[in-house]
């Protein structure tokens, strides 16, 4: 995400930028050296038919810089456990992903970076896809005023479910998003944020589209804060979810 977009005006105030807590990746890649830890719970409901809830964390993303302008990435969703008209349908260990983000030469004023991720289907039998999924992510970011930042995703990913009788089904998805990130003060940060993913795949269901928000505050230089909630604005959407994390990066 963000901590902020705003990387002329705010990375020398706030030396942080994050990949969480939107669904927008950010164009920062993080310094050669260092290791960034992203890190936090969500829950979730949909109340159309019957209600679904799902809780997961701490899911977890750590960013190593391994060179000038690249970096490697390795994620895990957490424990995972959802329910379903009262029922526990999924519990346990939820899948991995490796990744890289690379920073792209851009215009003045705009960042760039590509973000590539491959799934890795170690999470426990009911909740892991069972198959290795890619996806790829363009991510772009330009300061419009001191205080304000502006941040696009547009993407695609293959994503597999696994049905309770054991067959999987596997999709692709066009992915998006836009943030509106703010400065409020010198270390809390605020945004707003559209985002979904429509099926190109046959037989997909409804395009998924949501919108939240939420707010960072930096304890310290290099110690992070967050919080946000939101809801779906389409029927395959779930109706609403919330979350909190902490990231924390240690410079070599």
């Amino acid at each position: 995400m963000l901590s902020l977009l705003l990387r002329p005006a705010l990375v020398r105030a706030q030396e942080l930028v994050t990949d969480r807590p939107d669904q927008t990746e950010s164009a920062v890649v993080v310094p050669r050296g260092s290791v960034q830890v992203e890190a936090g719970v969500q829950g979730a409901r949909e109340d159309e038919g019957e209600r679904r809830e799902v809780l997961e964390g701490p899911s977890t993303l750590v960013r190593l810089g391994v060179a000038e302008g690249w970096e490697l990435r390795l994620g895990w969703d957490g424990l995972v456990r959802e329910e379903v008209a009262g029922r526990t349908v999924a519990d346990g260990a939820g899948d991995a992903e490796l990744g890289f983000k690379l920073r792209l030469p851009a215009a003045s004023g705009l960042e760039a970076a590509l973000l590539g991720g491959l799934s890795l289907p170690v999470g426990e039998d009911g909740v892991s896809s069972g198959r290795a999924d890619p996806s790829v992510r363009l991510a772009l970011a330009r300061e419009l005023a001191p205080a304000r930042g502006l941040g696009v995703n547009l993407g695609l990913a293959r994503t597999s479910t696994e049905s309770p009788s054991g067959r999987t089904r596997t999709e692709t998805d066009a992915l998006y998003s836009v943030v509106l990130g703010l400065a409020l003060a010198p270390r809390w940060g605020a945004f707003v944020e559209a985002f979904g993913e429509i099926g190109l795949s046959d037989g997909a269901e409804g395009p998924r589209h949501a919108l939240d928000g939420g707010v960072t505050w930096l304890l310290r230089d290099h110690v992070q804060l967050d919080a946000f909630a939101g809801a779906g604005l389409s029927s395959a959407a779930e109706d609403w979810f919330a979350g909190a994390g902490l990231s924390l990066r240690w410079d070599k």
